[in-house]
Order: C-alpha cells, then sequence, then structure tokens
C-alpha cells in the first residue's frame, strides 16, 4: 500500500456538493449532512452564517469562496470563543476560506484571516 500524500487527502476531503447564496443566508446542519455542502460560493455581497456549532457538526469542514469585496462569513459566539470582536470574517473578491467545528466552536482556518 503506498504512503497518502497531502494531495490526496485535500481532494478526499473536499468531496461533497457546492451551494451557490445570492442573498445572505444562515446554513443550516441540514445544509452540511444531509445535502453534502462542504463548498459555498457567496455570489455578491451578502453574508453567510455559519450554524451553531454543537456535537454533531464535529469535525466537519466548509469552505467558502466569496466574490466580492464585501463577501463575508458569521457566526452567532465568535469563531473559537473569541467574543463579539470574531463574530465576522471578510471573504472578499475571489478569497477563499476554510472553516472547521470541534463541535464547540468554529475555527477559520485559513492563513490571512482577520477579523472585521
Amino acid at each position: 500500500m503506498s504512503k497518502r500524500t497531502r494531495f490526496q487527502y485535500f481532494v478526499a476531503e473536499q468531496r461533497g456538493t457546492t451551494k451557490t447564496i445570492t442573498e445572505s443566508t444562515t446554513l443550516t446542519k441540514a445544509n452540511i449532512h444531509d445535502d453534502g455542502n462542504s463548498f459555498i460560493k457567496i455570489n455578491g455581497a451578502y453574508t453567510l452564517t455559519l450554524p451553531a456549532a454543537e456535537t454533531a457538526l464535529a469535525g466537519d469542514t466548509v469552505i467558502v469562496a466569496g466574490n466580492n469585496a464585501s463577501s463575508k462569513v458569521a457566526v452567532v459566539a465568535g469563531f473559537g470563543g473569541g467574543g463579539g470582536s470574531y463574530d465576522t470574517i471578510t471573504a472578499g473578491a475571489y478569497g477563499a476560506i476554510k472553516f472547521w467545528c470541534d463541535g464547540s466552536y468554529w475555527y477559520a482556518l485559513s492563513e490571512a484571516v482577520a477579523s472585521s
């Protein structure tokens, strides 16, 4: 058995379907688990709100891409428990951010993420 490369793992974790939003939208656990939405495209100056972190979402990954300088991603309790100042992250024009849930909080895993 050959050793898997990081690229092979990355491709495997990207399985799922794409959801495009054209208005401010709240993603649900059903969108992620039942519909298989793991890649979300924000088409415009809209905000995608991630579902509240819960045990059932532990280990889930969502990648969000924007096509507008004002494309944003929000979470109610703050990213990583950071509180109110970390509620919204700007995905920006043609940027992509990877989010991961540990069951208690959502974390933004991309390098250049700043709160807004």
